[in-house]
């Protein structure tokens, strides 16, 4: 089993993750922990219905994304086209960069109240 092998399934796992926290998170009405700041005091937060609202569809997406480029990756897929598999990491890095902007954005303006 290679490094790669290896990186891709963590990256599978880290998909199915997202998405068990997401459905989590909108079925229980509860932030979880990993999507805001460590020792975040989430009893101080200013709109956690709104922030679940909005960052919902954004986690599963991304948690799919993940799921899926990992899946794509540990079938060595596109191994045989080195451009495809080089493009499919970097989609895979822009939509982690993305959701991380939009997941910021949303802490400040749902939970700390800066518009």
């Amino acid at each position: 089993m290679s490094f790669g092998m290896i990186l891709d399934l963590l990256v599978m796992a880290c998909g199915v993750y997202m998405v068990y926290w997401a459905v989590q998170m909108r079925s229980s009405n509860k932030i979880p922990a990993m999507l805001v700041g460590k020792g975040f005091p989430l009893n101080r937060a200013k709109d956690p219905e709104g922030f679940i609202r909005f960052t919902f569809p954004f986690t599963f997406a991304t948690g799919v994304v993940l799921f899926a480029a990992g899946l794509v990756g540990a079938l060595g897929i596109f191994i045989t086209v080195p451009l495809a598999e080089t493009l499919m990491r970097i989609l895979l890095v822009v939509v982690i960069v993305g959701y991380g902007i939009i997941l910021m954005k949303a802490q400040k303006k749902y939970l700390v109240g800066i518009d």
